[in-house]
Parts: C-alpha cells; structure tokens; sequence
C-alpha cells in the first residue's frame, strides 16, 4: 500500500498521532473508508503512514472520542460517521478499561483539600458524619478541545489523601495513583448511572445554562474487605456523553 505523508504536521511540532488521525478523518470523508467499513488492521496502518503501533492507536482513539469510529475486539474499528463530533465516548468491557480511559482525559483542577463530610455525603461515603476525606473538584476536557466535556466531584478516603500532592501533577487516574503509592488494590467497582439538570457550580464549570439535561456517572472503588477507597461524582452534558458497554456470555456445553 501508498505510504501516507504526515510530515508537513510534523513541522508544526505537533504530535505524529494528530497527523495520523487529520488524514484518516480526511480519508473517511473522501470516501476511502465509507460508513459501516472497517478500517485497515493496525499492522497495515503502520505500513501506510511510517509509524509506531502505539501511534496509529493514538490517532484511532481519537477518532473513536470524536464519535467518528467504534471499535470491538474480534471485529476491529468500524466506520460510523463523517462528521466529529465533541462526545466523551466510554467504552468498557473490563475493568482494565475502566482505568485505562482515564488518561486521556485533560483535567483542569479547582479544588484539592481536606473536607468534613456531612450527613448526606456521609451516607454516600459509607462513613460518619463529620469525618474528613479529601475532596477534589475538577473539569474534564478532552485534546484539542476547549468546551469542558465533564465536571468531576471526587472523595478520597482520608488514609489516602497524601495522593492530593499529586492530582494535577502526575497524569495517572486516582483510582491507580492509590494502588502505587500505598500498594492497595482496587477489587471491585461499583457504578450507578442516573439523568439529572446541571445547575448551580456544575452547569457554571460545564458552561451551560441551569436546568440543562445531564448524565451522572457516580463509581465507589473498593479495596480488601470492602473497604471504600475512592468515589467519583461525575457530571456529563447529555449532548456531550456517549457510554457503550460490551458483555460476553459463555455459551452452553453441548
């Protein structure tokens, strides 16, 4: 196959996966790859445009943020648009992707310290009134984009707070700068999903105007025993979130 030139992006100093993905979305919408086709493997993708692996991953991950393919594993990326859109898509099928999408979020932080809890955040956190975890506030955007996609509300259990330090700093999700810095696991994740109307702080973070339709994503992190670690709060524009989950069920022996 014709090698692909990106290099007049990399004379801009930006990043070689941003070329790749400006001529893949060139080539969707040139026809190349219509609507409802697969993209090439990543192999012949690399032979196309002279790069890494983990380049030619990069560029598809932001063509699957921006709505404009799908990917599953055993079928490969599949076309499913010519227009991006600025859609925060979630697509989790382990618990490996939970904590892998995280990273390419950008988050802007407006909060970290140590806060009581009161007797309805209590409830939620599993714990006694009054007692201080360390809470972070922080808004969600994603690359090249500059309208906040989420609005992220965060407890952290107190034996856990010395990871405030480092929110902002080290471009890890909570969930595993925790494991690293104290040698905890994660074992289980709980999430509850509901729709809700942005108001107040989060609709003025979000940019939006009051009573605008929202989608909340609230996960509690459990370590050994049960014990909660970690929970996040996170608001998303209904027009701005796209969540897709993938199940597989074994089949019955004959």
């Amino acid at each position: 196959m014709r090698k692909t030139n990106t290099d007049a992006t990399d004379e801009s100093n930006a990043p070689r996966y941003k070329a790749v993905y400006a001529a893949l979305m060139q080539q969707i919408r040139d026809g190349l790859y219509p609507v409802g086709t697969l993209l090439p493997p990543e192999v012949e993708l690399c032979q196309q445009f002279d790069v890494s692996r983990h380049t030619i991953r990069e560029a598809i991950r932001m063509l699957n943020e921006g709505g404009i393919v799908s990917r599953r594993a055993g079928v490969g990326t599949r076309v499913e648009t010519t227009k991006a859109t600025t859609r925060y898509t979630q697509q989790i099928s382990q618990l490996s992707d939970l904590f892998q999408y995280i990273k390419h979020a950008i988050l802007q932080v407006k909060m970290v310290k140590m806060q009581r809890v009161g007797a309805r955040n209590a409830e939620m956190l599993e714990c006694k009134a009054n007692d201080e975890w360390l809470r972070i506030i922080a808004v969600k955007l994603l690359e090249g984009q500059n309208a906040p996609v989420a609005y992220s509300d965060v407890f952290v259990h107190p034996d856990y707070s010395a990871v405030g330090s480092d929110v902002g700093k080290v471009k890890l999700p909570l969930s595993l700068l925790i494991e690293q810095k104290f040698s905890k696991r994660i074992i289980e994740v709980k999430q509850e999903f509901s729709a809700t109307p942005i108001s107040g702080e989060t609709a003025r973070a979000l940019k939006l105007k009051p009573g605008s339709p929202g989608l909340v994503i609230t996960r509690k992190y459990y370590g050994e025993k049960e014990t909660l670690m970690l929970v996040t709060i996170t608001t998303f524009p209904h027009k701005k979130m796209k969540y897709s989950m993938s199940l597989k069920f074994d089949l019955p022996q004959s």
